[in-house]
């Protein structure tokens, strides 16, 4: 009984050790066989990338991954810095290597007056006077920041303090147009709206997002500031009266 007991046992401790001795073997010849391949780092799409999705939104949709040599395509892009203000030009797939050619400048976008609007988002479109929008210059494409000012009911235990807050940042713009139709697609710029006409800006944004703008084009007023890729994202806290005339 004992013999057969410890063959048992010994029977058991040598399956182990064969286990992990194949296991560390193949792991080894896994590493050779990928340095045999000189693996290079790619950005590779994570997700479904609408054309027009900023470079800030890309960096999320992206990933790296290592990729053998002979699979990296042409103008496979590595660091997503060196193409500051850029766009996506097209859509992507998940699966797809990011190359350079795919990124491009907001104006050179087949349709400037619109781009489609990045998975998971909402579109609302807010008619404002030209002063509120660069007199009108935004493009689709570009990224905003979002000021809501309410005129009363914001200052605590008072009924009268007129307050303002850049309220969001980075908003990308996937539409513009005017009172009398679209935004101009000639020579890739905006139609400038007629001395006291209003602009229509489309905006994306999340459903929480887009309740506050709603709110604030309903019970305030909205001014659009233009950003780009260097344009601080920094939390800024809501001026009240009594703190500009300090």
């Amino acid at each position: 009984m004992k013999t057969r007991l410890l063959g048992g046992v010994a029977a058991l401790v040598l399956a182990i050790v064969g286990a992990v001795l194949l296991a560390t073997y193949v792991q080894a010849a896994d590493h050779r066989a990928q340095a045999g391949m000189n693996p290079v780092e790619v950005l590779v799409v994570q997700q479904p990338i609408a054309a027009g999705t900023t470079l800030d939104q890309l960096t999320t949709l992206v990933k790296a991954q290592s990729v053998p040599q002979a699979a990296v395509a042409d103008g496979a892009v590595t660091d997503l810095s060196t193409f500051s203000g850029k766009v996506a030009g097209v859509a992507l797939v998940p699966g797809e290597q990011l190359l350079s050619s795919r990124l491009v400048d907001p104006g050179s976008l087949s349709a400037p007056d619109q781009v489609d609007v990045p998975k998971g988002l909402e579109e609302v479109t807010l008619k404002l006077e030209p002063e509120r929008v660069l007199g009108g210059a935004l493009q689709a494409g570009d990224t905003v920041g979002v000021f809501i000012s309410y005129n009363s009911g914001t200052g605590t235990g008072t009924a009268d303090n007129p307050a303002t807050k850049l309220q969001f940042h980075k908003v990308l713009v996937t539409k513009v147009g005017t009172g009398t139709g679209t935004a101009d697609k000639s020579a890739g710029s905006s139609q400038q709206p007629s001395s006291g006409g209003s602009i229509y800006i489309t905006l994306a944004q999340s459903g929480a997002d887009t309740v506050q703008t709603v709110h604030g084009i309903e019970f305030g007023k909205i001014y659009l500031s233009k950003e780009n890729a260097d344009s601080s994202t920094a939390g800024v806290d809501a001026l009240l009266k009594d703190g500009v005339l300090k």
